[in-house]
């Protein structure tokens, strides 16, 4: 049986103690490394010239990230410049951009991680509904992530050994999700600021999160193959503190 270590973060909002903590750690492998959103420090109502934790995530090898509500931002110059600072992609499958011109997001990736066919999706947060004026002045449309991403869930599960989503839609949400997407098998979760001290189990799919401001790393092991299989995990505190360990079987 094969396995995969999923290392995640969210919701760090421009704070770098883990990312000191990726620096000096020890990565098994395979791995990916995953932030569900609000990595910066900014917000769509306010920019900043630099995001100084962009460019340290890419050096430290982030796969990808959700767009959160901080990531997303109305003017698209904004994106340019953000999209500049970072070597990976940002997700976000339930956003759509009216006009025309090469977006700054994606909805899903996919990728192998030594023979793991991995298909990863993601979910933003609804700024404002379809069809409000912030629509029409922006450009933007937000859809409702019940509705864009079961069809994407299901065409990557068709193709790959592991799907993952990473959620920035917040605990509650999640959970529904869990229920409406078979064949998900892990929901890296942010936006609520939710500490899972271990992983959730919905039907077949594994649910993790770790607070907020950096406070933990987050390393999960998966069994590749077997639904929901037995996994490994653990909760790396920044602060020096010993780790939260956990497993849970199918």
């Amino acid at each position: 049986m094969s396995h995969l270590t999923v290392y995640h973060t969210n919701d760090m909002h421009g704070r770098h103690e883990v990312l000191d903590l990726l620096e000096s750690h020890d990565r098994v492998s395979p791995s990916i490394l995953l932030d569900a959103g609000d990595a910066i420090s900014g917000s769509n109502t306010l920019f900043h010239l630099a995001e100084p934790i962009l460019e340290r995530m890419s050096g430290v090898g982030y796969t990808a990230m959700a767009m959160g509500n901080r990531e997303f931002h109305y003017l698209r110059g904004v994106h340019q410049r953000r999209q500049a600072q970072r070597s990976f992609p940002v997700l976000a499958a339930n956003l759509q951009d009216l006009r025309s011109g090469k977006a700054f997001w994606q909805p899903a990736l996919e990728l192998q991680v030594e023979g793991i066919r991995v298909g990863i999706l993601g979910a933003t947060p609804v700024q404002y509904p379809p069809l409000a004026i912030w629509e029409r002045l922006s450009g933007f449309r937000f859809l409702d992530p019940f509705q864009a991403l079961p069809a994407l869930a299901e065409e990557l599960a068709s193709r790959n050994d592991v799907v993952i989503l990473l959620s920035h839609l917040g605990a509650r949400v999640d959970r529904e999700l869990a229920r409406r997407l078979p064949g998900v098998r892990l929901i890296v979760g942010g936006h609520s600021h939710t500490l899972f001290t271990q992983p959730e189990r919905c039907g077949e799919t594994w649910i993790v999160q770790t607070g907020s401001h950096a406070r933990f790393l987050g390393e999960l092991c998966l069994e590749v193959g077997a639904r929901p299989g037995r996994i490994r995990s653990r909760l790396l505190p920044t602060d020096g503190s010993p780790p939260l360990v956990a497993e849970g079987a199918s």
